[in-house]
């Protein structure tokens, strides 16, 4: 499934964009009732998006830009593509936060369905995806890969702070099992052997 957010200050145009993609295969969610980048990320989570689309002039109802914020997702989730929609390209290709290629200019959401402009959006759109579908499988990988260490008692610290991130992307993509993060830490799992050798313990005296 091709699922893609969208984030703009007019929702006027919502319905006829996810009308025109959905016939063409591409799912588009609209980010609602979220007012800090903070509520993106999680709304982003929520939604299993694989692919932002963020107009640049967002100021009519948050307090922060496309630019600023496709940095943010970028720090915070490295791995999912945004593309910046805006009239005004040269004026974000300025503040120097997100490279050039990213920008295209919105109009083509309006473009003749048919044409040969729309259609290599739509693919862009769709590679996006699969480009994140084939990095959670990477991530994946390496979440088992540290696991087994955890399990063998072999992880390092900083090991154990990546597991902890892998885990937390790979649930909210429903890739790995929804268990409790904190079980992931080795102190929870000192405290769980501390439970049961106290438990065994109190067997023993009982027996």
């Amino acid at each position: 499934m091709f699922k893609v957010g969208f984030i703009d200050d007019d929702q006027t145009i919502i319905d006829d964009y996810k009308i025109r993609l959905k016939r063409k295969g591409v799912d588009l969610y609209f980010v609602e009732n979220c007012s800090t980048k903070q509520n993106v990320i999680d709304w982003i989570l929520k939604n299993e998006i694989k692919c932002m689309l963020v107009d640049y002039k967002l100021t009519g109802a948050y307090d922060f830009n496309g630019t600023q914020l496709v940095a943010f997702i970028n720090s915070e989730l490295p791995d999912l593509p945004c593309v910046i929609l805006s009239n005004y390209c040269e004026s974000g290709k300025e503040e120097n936060l997100v490279i050039e290629n990213l920008f295209i200019d919105r109009d083509v959401l309006a473009a003749d369905f048919d044409s040969n402009e729309f259609e290599q959006f739509i693919n862009t759109l769709k590679q996006a995806v699969e480009v994140f579908d084939n990095r959670l499988k990477l991530h994946l990988a390496e979440y088992e890969e540290i696991k087994i260490k955890k399990e063998k008692n072999s992880i390092t610290a900083r090991e154990e702070e990546r597991l902890l991130d892998l885990f937390k992307i790979l649930r909210a993509y429903n890739e790995v099992d929804d268990l409790p993060a904190e079980l992931l830490t080795t102190n929870a799992t000192k405290k769980m052997s501390d439970i049961l050798q106290s438990l065994n313990e109190l067997i023993d005296k009982t027996k």
